[in-house]
């Protein structure tokens, strides 16, 4: 079992990985994601200097895996005590895609591999309503963790 992090997008604009790697390159060109797979299952991986950070993966709004991860992250949030937490249920009753990742810190620090990743947070939170998923942590918006949910 790895570390995941999800991207709930709740707006209607389109999400692939081609997308993802553009806005990634514009970033940096060393951003690339390699291996996409167009198939029912858009995954690919995510690479930064041909080094390997996590594997990510798109799903929809009626796919099997869409509607199973879902479901797992309302029942997660049952227990959950905070503020914020119908802004939480709202947004996966809204979603429309998740972008998820299984970091892969391979042998870097978490903070190194994190950062490369957060290039691809930061992008989504700036063109793609939604919010942000951790393992072991909780939900974020842009600026904060708002919920937290072991």
């Amino acid at each position: 079992m790895g570390y995941y992090m999800r991207y709930l997008v709740t707006d209607k604009k389109e999400v692939d990985l081609q997308l993802l790697e553009d806005a990634l390159k514009q970033s940096d060109s060393a951003y690339s994601i390699a291996n996409k797979q167009e198939s029912p299952r858009n995954a690919g991986d995510l690479m930064y200097n041909n080094e390997i950070y996590g594997q990510v993966e798109i799903n929809r709004l009626g796919d099997d895996l869409f509607n199973e991860e879902i479901e797992e992250l309302r029942e997660f949030i049952e227990d959950a005590e905070g503020k914020d937490k119908k802004k939480v249920m709202k947004c996966l009753r809204k979603a429309r895609c998740i972008v998820a990742i299984q970091v892969l810190f391979q042998d870097r620090d978490t903070e190194t591999t994190l950062s490369k990743i957060n290039t691809l947070w930061q992008w989504l939170f700036a063109n793609r309503k939604g919010l942000l998923q951790a393992n072991g942590e909780g939900y974020y918006d842009l600026n904060e963790l708002i919920l937290e949910v072991e």
